[in-house]
């Protein structure tokens, strides 16, 4: 199916909208990361690490990353105060090293895509990512496995179809494209790199969706915990 269209209404049969954390909701344990620290990234990265989520903010920008190693914000809307706290919380850190894709259980894809000369989104920077990631998702996906196998001969439930199966998603990553492109990116282009490099399937091995960037960065009153996120996913739920 088209992941990406043109209206919210043609997203998804089921789009779904995600409300802000409750303020007395249980603490996360997950860890994801973003890559692309820009005006999209960055300002994710601090409402995911605010509502409790660990972040591993990644970009090939080392001058970005260096800043936020320092505690200290390079876009005019987001105080260097916000990152600091971030960062002496644990929430947020920030690596050009890719290999911490090993770690998560997201990815969120917030890399620029620029007009070309026919006016239309370069999606260079969110393929170069997808060949990024993907080394590290197989790694971690055989990894996983390795490591179920491994338990279950040492607990003798090696027939066991419902313990191969829950273990078996929990190795699943999820990945979600959210930077702003045409139709067929996600489903096509993007999904076609992943699976090549990886040597996975999409909706097998791991989880793929896109969720349209909504950033209004020249609104002062546009806050990211506000704004509705509709998601389209590979597979159903």
């Amino acid at each position: 199916m088209k992941l990406l269209q043109r209206s919210a209404t043609d997203l998804s049969p089921r789009p779904a909208v995600l409300p802000a954390a409750a303020p007395n909701s249980r603490p996360s344990t997950a860890t994801i990361a973003i890559v692309g620290l820009g005006y999209v990234g960055l300002p994710l990265s601090l409402q995911f690490a605010r509502s409790g989520v660990a972040v591993i903010g990644l970009d090939i920008d080392s001058g970005k990353v260096d800043s936020l190693v320092r505690g200290h914000s390079y876009i005019q809307h987001v105080p260097s105060e916000a990152i600091a706290r971030m960062k002496k919380a644990g929430k947020l850190s920030a690596s050009t090293d890719f290999s911490h894709i090993r770690e998560v259980e997201a990815v969120i894809i917030c890399v620029p895509t620029p007009l070309n000369k026919n006016r239309e989104p370069d999606i260079s920077f969110v393929l170069n990512t997808g060949k990024a990631i993907a080394p590290f998702l197989g790694a971690q996906r055989r990894a996983s496995l390795a490591d179920n196998r491994n338990h279950r001969a040492m607990v003798g439930n090696s027939h066991n179809p419902q313990l191969s199966t829950r273990q078996s998603e929990t190795a699943k990553k999820l990945i979600v494209l959210e930077s702003t492109t045409y139709p067929g990116t996600t489903d096509e282009d993007l999904r076609a790199i992943l699976e090549e490099t990886s040597g996975l399937k999409a909706g097998v091995d791991f989880h793929l969706a896109f969720s349209p960037e909504r950033e209004d960065p020249g609104n002062p009153d546009s806050k990211v915990a506000t704004i509705p996120k509709v998601i389209g996913g590979h597979t159903p739920a």
